[in-house]
């Protein structure tokens, strides 16, 4: 299945894989305020063919009234209870949309980065109305985070630069494959996990207990 690109109001990507992304997209979604971001850039200004673009809001706020592309907004989404992002992957749910990358969510300010980072472990949890989990992964331009809560191996290479949050103290954690051992281990800081090294082509993170584990690789070497 095609993965459905998401755009927050953060810092635009200015990555190319990132952007390639949003290019190759069937469908881009977008929160409110990213949508001027967007039609700012002039991605899509000669491109071969467009994604159909999706804005959750009611597009009050946005100074881009001429789309340049295909684009259907949708006000429906107006809990006051929870953030934009949250509102765009609940649309992509209902839309039974369960490949989700998500773009240009951190950066700015970093109480939102912190927030949407974290989000990541609400979303791990959530399935389709067709009961299929949703895969989601959150891409900065410097690497992706990825939410886990089973033992999970992962693709990697040499030098790459790897860092786990556990975002649930009871969760007992072993590795290998990373420079830096840690075995049937509790993180209760969030720095107990940060800064270790990809040795080969794959690493594994063994879980035990419940909760959620925050897996980032950075897209270069150290």
């Amino acid at each position: 299945m095609r993965r459905t690109i998401i755009l927050a109001n953060g810092q635009f990507p200015r990555r190319k894989e990132a952007l390639q992304a949003m290019l190759e997209a069937e469908t881009l979604i977008c929160c409110d305020g990213a949508y001027d971001k967007l039609v700012e850039s002039q991605l899509f200004s000669h491109a071969a063919r467009l994604p159909q673009v999706v804005v959750i809001g009611d597009g009050d706020s946005l100074t881009q009234k001429e789309p340049t592309f295909p684009t259907v907004f949708v006000s429906e989404y107006t809990d006051q209870e929870t953030n934009d992002l949250t509102k765009v992957v609940r649309y992509a749910l209902a839309h039974d949309l369960e490949r989700l990358i998500i773009l240009g969510a951190t950066g700015l300010r970093e109480d939102h980065t912190l927030g949407n980072i974290s989000l990541l472990a609400n979303y791990s949890s959530m399935t389709t109305p067709s009961g299929n989990p949703l895969i989601v992964r959150l891409y900065t331009d410097y690497g992706f985070f990825t939410p886990i809560t089973k033992t999970t191996t992962f693709p990697s290479f040499v030098g790459q630069q790897v860092s786990l949050f556990s975002l649930d103290e009871k969760l007992i954690i072993s590795v290998e494959g990373l420079k830096f051992s840690i075995d049937h281990r509790r993180l209760h800081y969030w720095w107990e996990g940060t800064l270790n090294e990809a040795l080969g082509d794959r690493f594994t993170v063994a879980l035990s207990g419940t909760g959620t584990m925050l897996v980032y690789q950075t897209f270069e070497a150290k």
